[in-house]
């Protein structure tokens, strides 16, 4: 017979040893930040989506200056999120053992994942994820505002442009992450892009904060553990831990 573990007493006292102060994590402490992660052109000199922002003829429409200042309306603007999560696809051999099926992965599957963030009322939230989505198709060079409707067409863009290879973070922190040896985790998704935009429905009735809800599609992701003091990185798709101290 197996050594099978005794039944734990639950209290207050081992709880505490257990799980420190504080007890569980809180699903309503998190950021979302999105930062400057785009491909760059064959020189490497200008990141097309930041200069599709700053076209003549469509900046006046989306009205986004792509600096700190948005960056940080966006982290704030971030009601809802979905940490990353992965499944595998697997294969059936049955041939091995007599009457014993068996399981092998063989593909990691990413699932997307969905964002919530409340619209300001100038819309610029809205606006910087249609530009994003206008940039991916590319519609008519680029130039949708100006076309005619008859010549109106879409030209996608190459995936490494529109792609953000390494700049979309969802961190997960508690109430004491200010204080010595607090704890985080931060999730870094790669090559991510928005595959769907969604905005919440219109209707008379009580007054609601509008909210777009984006859905994004990203490669891969990094699961990165944090503590006060020292960071300690454990990325998922490596074996060793790197330890770099707080700069």
């Amino acid at each position: 017979m197996p050594n099978i573990p005794a039944i734990e007493t639950l209290t207050n006292q081992n709880v505490r040893q257990q799980l420190a102060d504080g007890g569980f994590a809180r699903s309503n402490l998190f950021q979302v930040s999105i930062q400057d992660g785009w491909g760059k052109n064959e020189d490497g000199n200008e990141t097309p989506f930041i200069n599709y922002l700053n076209r003549v003829g469509l900046k006046e429409n989306y009205a986004v200056d792509w600096n700190a200042t948005f960056k940080r309306k966006l982290a704030f603007s971030c009601s809802d999120a979905t940490l990353p999560t992965s499944s595998f696809a697997t294969g059936e051999v049955k041939t091995n053992y007599i009457g014993v099926p068996q399981e092998y992965a063989h593909t990691r599957i990413m699932p997307d994942i969905d964002f919530s963030f409340y619209v300001d009322r100038d819309y610029k939230n809205i606006m910087f994820f249609e530009a994003w989505m206008d940039f991916v198709s590319g519609g008519s060079q680029m130039g949708q505002y100006d076309e005619p409707a008859r010549s109106y067409y879409r030209r996608f863009n190459y995936p490494k442009h529109y792609k953000n290879e390494n700049g979309v973070y969802i961190t997960k922190f508690e109430r004491n992450y200010m204080t010595d040896g607090a704890t985080s985790i931060t999730y870094q998704l790669i090559s991510a892009f928005p595959k769907n935009v969604t905005i919440v429905p219109l209707s008379y009735g009580e007054a609601e904060v509008m909210k777009v809800t984006v859905t994004m599609n990203y490669d891969r992701y990094k699961v990165y553990r944090t503590n006060v003091g020292l960071v300690s990185i454990l990325p998922i798709d490596l074996d060793d831990i790197v330890t770099l101290p707080v700069v």
